[in-house]
C-alpha cells in the first residue's frame, strides 16, 4: 500500500476525495507520456514524477491509475526476480560467496550432525534437545529442500525462495510419509531405520540437484557463446 509522501497531504489538498475530469485527464496524458520516455519501474516513481509536475495529491493519482488498470489503459504486474547465475565450477559452487556454497554446506552440515545424533541415545540435558531441533529441521524442511532442489535446479521466477521453502515442507511430509510405508513393510519402521533412509534420500536428491545444476550451467553457457558468435557474425558481414 502507498503512502502519501507529504505528511500535511490533507491539509494541502482539501478536495482529495473528488477528482475533477481535467485532473484526471492531465493523470492520463502524462502518465502516458512519462511511461513512453522516463519508463519508471515501480509505481511509486510514477506518482512522484505526477506529483512533481501537478502538485495533485497522491491520493488522486493512484485513483485515477486504478481506474486506467481496470480499463486495460495500463498494465501493472509484479517485479520478477533475477535468475541466480549457475557456477560454471566446482570451487564457484562450494567455495566462492553465492546461494549454491551456502545452500550446500547448511544441507551438508545437516545431514552430518542428523547423522550423529540419530545414533546418540540421550534422554536429557542439553544434547536431547538439540537433537530435536536437529532432527527436526532436517526432517521438515531439508529433505523436502533438497527434493524441490533436484525438480527446480534452476532459481528463477519458476518458484521463488519463499515458495521453494513451502513446497520443500510439504515434500517434506510427503517423503516421511513414503519412506516410512517402505520400511514398515520392508526393514522395519525404527528411528535408526527411517534417520538413515531420509539421510540417504537426502543425499541422493543433493547429488542429483548439483549435477543438474552444472549441466543446466553449461547449456546456458554454450547458449551464450552461441549468441555472442551469431552476432559477431552479422556485425561481420
Amino acid at each position: 500500500m502507498l503512502t502519501s509522501k507529504n505528511e500535511n497531504a490533507n491539509d494541502k489538498h482539501p478536495s482529495d476525495k473528488k477528482i475533477t475530469t481535467s485532473e484526471a485527464q492531465k493523470i492520463k496524458e502524462y502518465s502516458k507520456r512519462i511511461l513512453e520516455t522516463e519508463r519508471p519501474a515501480t509505481i511509486r516513481e510514477l506518482v512522484e514524477l505526477i506529483i512533481e509536475k501537478y502538485d495533485l495529491s497522491e491520493e488522486k493519482i493512484i485513483c485515477v491509475l486504478r481506474e486506467q488498470e481496470r480499463s486495460d489503459e495500463l498494465t501493472l504486474r509484479e517485479p520478477e526476480p533475477t535468475p541466480i547465475t549457475l557456477p560454471l565450477t566446482l570451487k564457484a559452487y562450494f567455495f566462492e560467496k553465492n546461494f549454491f556454497a551456502l545452500e550446500f554446506w547448511i544441507v551438508l552440515s545437516v545431514i552430518l550432525l542428523t547423522t550423529i545424533l540419530v545414533f546418540i541415545d540421550v534422554q536429557e540435558g542439553f544434547f536431547f534437545y538439540l537433537r530435536y531441533i536437529i532432527v527436526s529441521f532436517f526432517m521438515l524442511i531439508i529433505t523436502g529442500w533438497t527434493f524441490t532442489s533436484a525438480l527446480f535446479p534452476e532459481l528463477d521466477g519458476k518458484l521463488r525462495l519463499i515458495e521453494r521453502a513451502a513446497t520443500a515442507i510439504g515434500m517434506s511430509i510427503v517423503i516421511i510419509i513414503l519412506d516410512g510405508l517402505f520400511l514398515n513393510y520392508t526393514f522395519g519402521f525404527t528411528v535408526p531405520a527411517i534417520g538413515i533412509s531420509l539421510i540417504i534420500i537426502t543425499i541422493a536428491n543433493l547429488v542429483i540437484a548439483i549435477i543438474l545444476r552444472f549441466r543446466k550451467a553449461k547449456i546456458n553457457n554454450n547458449i551464450q557463446e552461441q549468441e555472442i558468435i551469431i552476432t559477431g557474425v552479422e556485425k561481420y558481414e
